[in-house]
């Protein structure tokens, strides 16, 4: 009796654990769901300006975006209209949750 009780609160334990990995996005090693990482999060979009120069001074917010194809499509934009070749690296996608940062993300 005493074991059977001590295995079904284990269970109950390993249930419950395992319901935070169910719904975070390891693709994304986030906490929340891949939809709503690639769909509908608010990102703040920063860019830098010579990435390979690895210089701070260079990071400036670009704006913001819903979900991280538009993030990726105003870097994109930012970098035309800077004159610079787009480069995969030159941006991030900072999620926003309530005023607050909590994650960068680009799109995979």
């Amino acid at each position: 009796m005493r074991l059977s009780f001590i295995a079904t609160i284990l269970s109950g334990v390993v249930f419950a654990t395992g319901g935070c990995q169910a719904t975070g996005c390891s693709e994304y090693a986030s906490d929340y769901s891949c939809s709503f990482v690639e769909n509908n999060a608010e990102y703040e979009v920063w860019y830098w300006k010579n990435v390979e120069n690895d210089d701070p001074v260079d990071e400036v917010l670009i704006g913001r975006a819903v979900g991280l194809a538009m993030c990726q499509d105003n870097a994109r934009a930012f970098a035309a209209a800077i004159g610079e070749p787009f480069n995969y690296r030159a941006h991030i996608c900072v999620l926003m949750d309530d005023g607050r940062r909590m994650e960068k993300h680009r799109l995979l």
